[in-house]
């Protein structure tokens, strides 16, 4: 099996360790813009080869990654485009996937394109915090394009789920609302948490000195990439906009509670969400 990374970041670096945690025979071809991450994949025996330019290195491969920033990816489609062959199945790990089918339509129209999502990550990014076990009882999206058989979707499946993921099939419209509401609502939250403190804190600081666990636990996500998630965001701007203001209305919803000394009311709502947050397993 020959298999390319390109980008070796935190997630790039984790299915690279993954993949060659249990496929030991695999050929794992990585590209890179910078050399530091490279030599240390080398080094560690996770890549077979290493480049800094998308060139024949990649072809023949079996799959192909893309593990860049979701705009990012676009741009390597033409690159790679004189690499794939009819057995090469092209995906991506990117947190948005309208756009990414979108420019594969465009670009790549024959390729064999499934992308993909793994709902795994770590607010600390690069190659050094990457782990084959940061990916290991991960949920996967998958969002087959209509160039994918379903022979190909089993075969990045059977690869997800020897890397200890659990591929889940999905649209990729519906992708982007789920992981909107799962994933980059709760980025926005923490984000304007933090700046809250950031606004409120008197002039000695002792909000940011004496924040405790739970601040922290709810908040950890706002160390992550900037610009990252300036991209993520608005890739799937219209989602957010609608879900924006959903959250909006319940924050409104607890507002009007406390004015009006709405102690039941509270309560309730309170209640209500405890008992839901207890069913989401693990």
């Amino acid at each position: 099996m020959k298999v390319g990374i390109i980008g070796l970041g935190l997630i790039g670096g984790s299915i690279a360790k993954a993949i060659r945690e249990k496929h030991s025979d695999a050929v794992i071809v990585v590209y890179n813009r910078s050399a530091d991450p490279l030599k240390k994949a080398l080094k560690d025996g996770i890549a077979n080869q290493v480049t800094m330019e998308c060139d024949e290195e990649f072809k023949d491969c079996d799959f192909i990654f893309l593990c860049t920033p979701v705009q990012t990816n676009i741009t390597f489609l033409d690159k790679l485009a004189p690499f794939l062959s009819e057995k090469t199945i092209l995906t991506d790990v990117g947190s948005t996937k309208v756009n990414i089918h979108e420019a594969v339509d465009k670009i790549v129209p024959d390729a064999c394109f499934i992308g993909g999502h793994p709902m795994a990550g770590k607010e600390k990014s690069s190659y050094d915090n990457s782990s084959a076990k940061l990916l290991s009882g991960a949920y996967y999206f998958l969002t087959p394009s209509d160039n994918a058989s379903d022979e190909d979707t089993d075969r990045l499946k059977e690869l997800i789920r020897s890397m200890g993921c659990t591929p889940k099939i999905v649209e990729p419209e519906n992708h982007d609302f789920i992981v909107g509401a799962i994933s980059h609502i709760p980025h926005l939250a923490a984000y304007t948490l933090v700046k809250l403190v950031k606004d409120e804190d008197s002039s000695e600081e002792i909000m940011r000195e004496t924040c405790a666990g739970g601040f922290k636990d709810i908040t950890r996500v706002a160390s992550s990439d900037p610009t990252m998630w300036e991209e993520i965001c608005m890739a799937n701007k219209d989602n957010l906009i609608s879900l924006l203001d959903k959250y909006i209305d319940d924050l409104e919803e607890v507002r009007d509670a406390l004015v009006k000394g709405d102690n039941e009311g509270l309560h309730n709502f309170f209640a209500d969400i405890k008992e839901y947050r207890k069913s989401i397993v693990g």
